[in-house]
């Protein structure tokens, strides 16, 4: 089992004047999101969620604060009746990394939860 404090960090990047390794930068995961799955990529500087098989996004800039931490500022989307504009931001927390799972939590539009998303 692998936990936040023991992920090394080998590969290093600077911002705020500190040094660290991103937990998820350039990975691919998966979640459900009313019985369907999202694929959800993390690339070095941007996040981008599919739905409907990739007929769908929501892309954001991602601004890693530590190495289990960033903040997402949305870009644009096109995901019908999504309630959030261009420029809101998204932070998110990651709590526990098990398995293929990373355990996180989330705050957008001041409403909170928690969540699992699987490495695809």
């Amino acid at each position: 089992m692998n936990t936040v404090a023991e992920i090394e960090e080998n590969d290093s990047t600077e911002t705020n004047n500190s040094t660290f390794s991103p937990l998820i930068e350039n990975q691919k995961f998966t979640y459900k999101y009313h019985g369907e799955e999202v694929l959800v990529i993390f690339s070095e500087t941007q996040h981008i969620e599919y739905f409907n098989n990739k007929k769908n996004y929501i892309k954001s800039k991602i601004s890693w604060v530590s190495k289990d931490e960033c903040t997402m500022t949305i870009i644009e989307s096109n995901l019908p009746n999504f309630p959030f504009k261009s420029g809101t931001k998204l932070s998110m927390h990651i709590t526990k990394i098990k398995h293929n799972n990373v355990y996180y939590e989330s705050t957008l539009g001041g409403r909170t939860w928690t969540g699992k998303m699987k490495k695809a």
